[in-house]
C-alpha cells in the first residue's frame, strides 16, 4: 500500500487519493500543485518564514542564518508547533541575504509539525498541509512524512527530493501531525540520507473538517494581524 501510494505520486506528479484498505479508516488526498491543493481548501494560513522574529534566533541570530529552540520557533506565529528530532532544539531559518528566509531543520536532521493548536482547525488537526519543497538538490533518497490523523491513525508517505516543486495533503480525518525524517518517525541526523527544506508552510480547513467558522469580524482581524506578520490568511471565493 505504502509503495503504491509513493510511486503514483512520484512518478505521475498527479493528485493521488486513498480511500482506506484492509480495515484502514484512511481517508486523504496528495497533491503536487499549490493551486489544485488551495482550491480544496476553504480558509488557511500561508507562512513564508518572513516574520521578524524568524530573523532573531535566540540560539544563534545571524546576518543569513538562524537556530531557534523548539519553544521559541513554535511561539513566533503560534499557528504551528515545531520539534526537532534529530538534533535538540535546532530549528534553522537560512536565506535572509536574498530576501527569501525558509524552514530547514530537514538539512540536517529530522523534525516534527505539530497542528493541534491552530486557529484554521481543532484540537484533532487541520484538513490540509502543504508546503513548497526549497534547496538544492543532494543525491539524496528524500524523507519520510510520517502523519498522524485525527483518529490516532498513521501513514507513511514519501517526499521525493524536488526542488522547487509543491507537496501536500488534505484528509477528512484532519491531520495532527507530519514527522519529517525515517520512515515510521524514525529520528535522523545524517544529512547524507536525508535533506529538505520548506517555504510557505500552508495549513488549512476544508472538506468535512470539524473546525468551529469563525465570525467575519474575526476573520478580518485576523488577517490583518497575519499579514503583518509575514503570515497570509486567505478565504476562498465562491461564485
Amino acid at each position: 500500500m505504502n509503495i503504491f501510494k509513493q510511486s503514483i505520486f512520484a512518478l505521475t506528479g498527479v493528485v493521488a487519493v486513498g480511500v482506506g484498505f484492509a480495515g484502514s479508516a484512511e481517508a486523504f488526498s496528495l497533491f503536487s500543485d499549490r493551486s489544485t491543493f488551495e482550491n480544496q481548501l476553504d480558509n488557511f494560513i500561508v507562512d513564508d518564514y518572513s516574520n521578524p522574529g524568524y530573523l532573531a534566533g535566540d540560539n544563534f541570530d545571524g546576518a543569513n542564518f538562524d537556530s531557534h529552540t523548539d519553544t521559541n520557533i513554535s511561539n513566533i506565529i503560534g499557528e504551528t508547533q515545531y520539534t526537532t528530532t534529530g538534533f535538540s532544539n535546532n530549528n534553522l531559518i537560512p536565506g535572509q541575504s536574498s530576501g527569501d528566509p525558509y524552514y530547514c531543520a530537514g538539512c540536517n536532521g529530522s523534525f516534527l509539525l505539530d497542528f493541534t493548536s491552530t486557529s484554521i482547525g481543532n484540537n484533532s488537526g487541520v484538513f490540509g498541509v502543504g508546503f513548497d519543497i526549497e534547496g538544492v538538490a543532494e543525491g539524496v533518497f528524500g524523507t519520510f512524512a510520517f502523519v498522524t490523523f485525527g483518529d490516532g491513525s498513521t501513514d507513511n508517505f514519501l517526499v521525493p527530493e524536488r526542488v522547487d516543486e509543491f507537496w501536500g495533503i488534505t484528509s477528512d480525518l484532519l491531520i495532527s501531525s507530519i514527522h519529517f525524517g525515517l520512515e515510521n518517525g524514525g529520528a535522523n541526523t545524517d544529512n547524507s540520507v536525508q535533506r529538505m527544506a520548506l517555504d510557505n508552510l500552508t495549513i488549512g480547513s476544508g472538506g468535512t473538517s470539524t473546525a468551529v467558522p469563525e465570525p467575519a469580524s474575526t476573520l478580518a482581524l485576523l488577517a490583518f494581524g497575519a499579514a503583518a506578520a509575514g503570515t497570509v490568511l486567505k478565504k476562498k471565493q465562491v461564485g
